[in-house]
């Protein structure tokens, strides 16, 4: 009987680490936890997303600016 009861817990365990692995490689799951960490990253201190789109938007008006003025 001690035998069976020793199957049984390392069958739970083994249930229990397939779940685990299950939610880390959940593609919904690991999409989640990146959008959850960004949004506690922002709301924590916004200084370096905002720097980010500052540096996108000079580099798109840039873009703009030499399409423009390139061509004269």
């Amino acid at each position: 009987m001690t035998e069976q009861r020793e199957v049984d817990r390392k069958r739970e365990e083994l249930r229990q680490h397939l779940n685990e692995l299950e939610d880390r490689v959940n593609p919904k799951k690991v999409a989640d936890r990146a959008v959850g960490k960004a949004q506690d990253s922002f709301n924590d201190d916004p200084t370096p997303w905002l720097a980010a789109a500052a540096g996108v938007a000079v580099l798109v008006v840039g873009g703009i600016a030499l399409a423009i003025f390139g061509r004269r």
